[in-house]
């Protein structure tokens, strides 16, 4: 089998800021290459770097032996380097036919498309738009194709579609890369993965070899969960939120299934499961931004079929999203007295008293913070408002371990202290599971696990099964 792409020390920045450092691995002809790592590692800079819409500033990429290093993504393509993206788009206002030919002559054997050739996309379902994405993208004659993201919105059976597609291709000379958040599909699908962690390539190999390897467990989960001994659990308090039985998504299109959880006043409880299995969808939900299909969400007395994120707010709801404050034009300083209102200066400086990297940044704006800075801008104005209720959507993301380890320890104060309940998403497992009263997994918009976070952190297993397909 003959290597198509060649990656060779690739390192690619956005302005001031390294994201990819020396990743290397190759696509070989007749076989699908996985990629996976957390949310931040790189793998979206990655592709766009291998395709021309990031700049790279050292290393190369080789096609056929060709450095591309300088070209634009029109001259790649045409020279056979083709791709997908998260979003599937296509041109709303063209047949499928029409999206077909805008890429070039079409192969027999594409995809079946021939029922859909005459329809316009915005009549497909996601799975139609998908293969219409994928054969767009093999129109165009190229021999290497790169898939983001393909299996976001698949129920099971659509994913074994997926898997047998890809496998046709691989088996037709394709040289394959794709790109999910869904690892079990990533292992069963493919036949070597690169494991990407903060830029770096930190496993490649056999699925199988990469599994096993300990240092791709750290990545995903953390190392063995330390549990604090904690006093006995008082009575339990009255629920701050209650999720019951939902259905929820995108587009008529369902990422969580019949979900049900609760959170009560003074109690940490850990939402985890692997990237894509629906957390977000679910914390976005409680917000008041997306309605359920079915089912009913309560968060302080507010049913979310009527619920209006302003007035959740008032009511004592507060939200920590992944990727830190939104506020860019703000400095800190407004940030903190935003959050708090009139109580701003003893309420501030009891902040900054757990938040004290925070000080020397007061008078920065958001947009002038690292990422790191933003997540812990994000929470310390959540933290100084003494909310009833949070949710915290990745939290640790561009944290050292020991901060987001001190940090966390901020919001067990603030559930003993002032009785909030917390819902923590989480990607750093045993992080969570330190801090956390209680824990849910949810896999592939499903809850499959319900109990203590002592109970978890006793059983791997459960973990493995979830995130990496281990036993199940």
């Amino acid at each position: 089998m003959s290597i198509r792409l060649k990656v060779d020390a690739l390192c690619a920045s956005y302005g001031k800021v390294q994201i990819l450092h020396d990743v290397s691995f190759t696509l070989t002809a007749g076989k699908v290459t996985g990629l996976i790592g957390p949310n931040g590692a790189g793998k979206t800079t990655l592709i766009d770097a291998v395709t021309g819409f990031t700049r790279i500033t050292a290393g190369q990429v080789l096609l056929d032996g060709t450095a591309l290093n300088g070209m634009g993504p029109d001259e790649r393509f045409r020279r056979g380097l083709t791709r997908t993206f998260q979003s599937l788009e296509l041109f709303e206002d063209l047949s499928v036919a029409e999206n077909l030919a805008v890429a070039g002559s079409e192969p027999a054997w594409m995809l079946e498309l021939g029922a859909l050739v005459d329809r316009l996309p915005e009549t497909l379902s996601h799975d139609e738009r998908l293969a219409v994405g994928l054969g767009r993208a093999l129109a165009a004659g190229g021999q290497v194709l790169l898939v983001d993201e393909p299996a976001a919105g698949l129920d099971s059976a659509a994913r074994s579609v997926l898997i047998g597609r890809l496998r046709r291709f691989a088996e037709r000379g394709y040289a394959i890369l794709l790109v999910d958040h869904d690892i079990k599909l990533i292992f069963e699908a493919c036949d070597d993965v690169v494991v990407l962690n903060r830029g770096r390539v930190v496993a490649y190999g056999p699925p199988a070899e990469v599994r096993d390897r300990p240092e791709v467990r750290e990545v995903y989960l953390g190392g063995a969960p330390v549990m604090p001994a904690r006093p006995p659990a008082l009575a339990r308090r009255d629920n701050v939120l209650a999720v019951q039985n939902v259905t929820v998504g995108y587009r008529r299109l369902p990422v969580v299934h019949d979900v049900s959880l609760d959170v009560h006043a003074g109690e940490v409880v850990a939402l985890l499961g692997p990237n894509g299995a629906g957390k977000t969808t679910l914390i976005r939900t409680v917000a008041g931004l997306l309605t359920p299909f079915s089912g009913a969400v309560t968060a302080l007395c507010e049913n979310s079929r009527r619920a209006n994120p302003a007035r959740l707010a008032r009511r004592g709801l507060a939200v920590v999203p992944e990727g830190g404050t939104p506020l860019r034009g703000l400095t800190a300083r407004e940030i903190l007295r935003l959050a708090v209102g009139r109580r701003s200066g003893d309420r501030i400086e009891a902040t900054l008293a757990s938040f004290p990297a925070l000080r020397p940044l007061l008078d920065r704006t958001g947009g002038e913070l690292s990422g790191g800075e933003r997540q812990q801008l994000a929470l310390a104005s959540a933290v100084a408002r003494r909310p009833r209720l949070l949710l915290v959507d990745e939290f640790s993301s561009g944290l050292a371990t020991d901060l987001a380890s001190s940090l966390l320890a901020v919001l067990r104060q603030l559930a003993d202290e002032h009785g909030t309940g917390v819902l923590l998403i989480e990607q750093h497992v045993s992080l969570a599971l330190a801090a956390a009263d209680r824990a849910y997994i949810l896999d592939r918009g499903r809850i499959v696990f319900t109990g203590t976070a002592a109970a978890l952190a006793a059983d791997p297993a459960l973990l493995d099964a979830s995130y990496f397909g281990i036993g199940s």
